[in-house]
């Protein structure tokens, strides 16, 4: 979607004016989820440590808060988790870990339906006709990428409400935001949640993940990532989910 915005950086600075706050709101409510399942299930480690807030600068990771901005996907600081405090290790081990993708899936859906109501009012009636939402509001489509990147004035004959503009672009940003987070925290590699619940549910080996196993996971992450492997399956997959949302929606007759 970027590439869009390379040789403009007003419309960059446009851009991100939506996008740090997208990426804040699902970075921090995914850490948060994490630290407040384990509190609940008996581990005060995150409490104990300042984790379990909404405020966003313990959470962050440079690197991964600038990933998430530049390329799509990214990472928070982990939630500090001491499984020695849960009543039922492996299981609350597993509750934990799926936590945060539940929260960015969660937000995801409520968004997402957010994004749908201001596609409805942004839009004269003879762009219902011609498109299907799949063609106005798909993450890779040829609609919303313009509309999320700060080129909506090409559109501005077809708006029946311009001023929906923003509400749609700050709607889908945090949509889409808090999906490809999911997605990626459930790739089964160290140290994401994904390789947490393979473990739990399939491999049952220790709970904690040792520094050099977490760094070998990072390492296949980078070359993933690198290769262009990492951003296309986040691609193909959010696509998949995007579009079983839109059936859904169809079901009910939206």
């Amino acid at each position: 979607m970027l590439e869009f915005l390379r040789d403009d950086p007003a419309r960059f600075f446009d851009y991100a004016l939506y996008r740090i706050p997208a990426v804040l709101f699902a970075l921090v409510l995914h850490e948060w989820a994490h630290g407040y399942v384990a509190y609940r299930l008996g581990d005060p480690t995150a409490k104990d440590m300042g984790r379990l807030t909404l405020n966003p600068i313990p959470h962050l990771d440079p690197w991964g808060a600038v990933l998430m901005l530049f390329m799509g996907f990214g990472w928070a600081k982990p939630v500090p988790i001491n499984p020695r405090n849960f009543a039922n290790p492996r299981r609350d081990d597993l509750l934990v870990s799926i936590a945060g993708v539940t929260m960015n899936l969660i937000l995801f859906l409520a968004f997402m339906t957010l994004a749908v109501a201001a596609d409805r009012a942004l839009w004269l009636p003879e762009v219902f006709e011609q498109s299907t939402l799949m063609d106005r509001l798909s993450f890779q489509g040829e609609i919303l990428p313009y509309l999320l990147t700060g080129y909506g004035d090409y559109f501005v004959e077809w708006y029946t409400r311009p001023a929906m503009l923003p509400v749609l672009r700050i709607t889908a940003q945090i949509a889409m935001v808090n999906l490809t987070i999911a997605i990626f925290n459930l790739i089964p590699l160290p140290p994401l949640d994904g390789s947490h619940v393979l473990n739990d549910l399939v491999i049952k080996r220790g709970l904690f993940v040792r520094p050099a196993v977490a760094r070998a996971g990072m390492l296949a992450l980078m070359v993933l990532s690198f290769t262009g492997w990492l951003s296309r399956g986040i691609s193909i997959a959010t696509a998949v989910v995007q579009s079983g949302f839109f059936r859904l929606l169809g079901v009910f007759g939206v």
